[in-house]
């Protein structure tokens, strides 16, 4: 088989996660399930950022129990958006379709398959987004979804050759972005062209037929709660990171994207500059990672930034 025919029938799976042990386990057995039926080759790489918890451990046993082709990375900095780049830059192996999944979802047994599908039957669209099924959110998610399409980062596929125009165009996220996905997903429903691409949601079709399943939050477990509220902040840290970002990627383009988000905050939120600083009563939670980001260190040295392999495997 020519190289070219393998890539063609190739479907690779990226999986992030940071202590995420007691979900990863199911997480990888799913996607062995789920790549039987796209009838493909199917290729994993796992990366843990920043994990302190027994994720390696757990994902390295199922990466076994599944007979997966995967390789398993650990990587210092807890950040998922530089671990992706760390994936489509250098660890990203030749393939018709990346799909990108959260290592607590579960992803359904046919989702792998719908997505590949909907892109086969869609060749005008770089990226499929599944939606979500169940749980309380399920509904209000989908609906946004429609009203906003966009990637979510339990579950979406990008199209091969749209992640090697990427790669040459070497493109990067802002190391700290909160919600890398969606600003992937701009950079396809622009084309990869912010001054000149148009904005074609044609480009992302959205497949309500891949779904997956997440652990229901409980508001009685301290864990739930403490992750709920670090997503609220998170989530106020992208309205900063959005408001400096969308001039710059108008103005000078994907490629001329800053290498670390808190700076980019920084220069459009520091004293004197365009944009004005949210007060507290306005938005809490943006104005608190406001003052967190003002009062972080520098960037991570670049060796935190690396992935390192704990563990390769062939398909059994």
């Amino acid at each position: 088989m020519t190289e070219h025919a393998a890539e063609a029938q190739t479907v690779s799976v990226a999986i992030f996660g940071r202590d995420e042990a007691e979900h990863i386990g199911a997480c990888l057995h799913a996607v062995a399930v789920a790549g039987k039926a796209t009838q493909a080759s199917l290729h994993v790489t796992v990366l843990l950022n920043g994990s302190r918890d027994a994720s390696a451990d757990v994902a390295a046993a199922a990466i076994r129990e599944s007979g997966l082709e995967a390789r398993l990375y650990s990587i210092p900095h807890a950040d998922k958006t530089n671990a992706i780049n760390q994936y489509l830059h250098v660890l990203r192996p030749r393939a018709a379709l990346h799909v990108f999944v959260d290592a607590y979802a579960t992803v359904r047994s046919d989702a792998l398959a719908w997505l590949s599908l909907r892109l086969a039957e869609h060749p005008a669209a770089q990226a499929a987004a599944a939606m979500p099924s169940e749980g309380r959110s399920a509904a209000a998610m989908r609906a946004e979804m429609h009203r906003h399409p966009g990637l979510h980062g339990s579950l979406f596929a990008l199209r091969g050759s749209f992640v090697e125009r990427l790669a040459v165009a070497k493109i990067r996220l802002p190391v700290g972005l909160y919600r890398g996905d969606g600003l992937l997903g701009a950079m396809v429903m622009l084309d990869q062209d912010a001054a000149s691409g148009g904005w074609l949601t044609e480009r992302l079709i959205l497949v309500p037929e891949a779904s997956w399943a997440a652990p229901a939050w409980q508001p009685w477990r301290w864990r739930d709660v403490q992750r709920h509220l670090q997503r609220k902040l998170r989530q106020g840290r992208a309205r900063l990171e959005w408001a400096a970002l969308r001039p710059l990627i108008y103005r000078d383009g994907f490629a001329a994207l800053p290498q670390d988000a808190g700076q980019m905050v920084m220069a459009g939120f520091g004293s004197g500059k365009p944009h004005r600083a949210p007060s507290f009563w306005r938005d809490p939670f943006a104005s608190v990672a406001l003052a967190r980001i003002r009062q972080s260190g520098p960037p991570p040295a670049p060796e935190a930034l690396l992935p390192r392999l704990l563990l390769r495997t062939e398909a059994t």
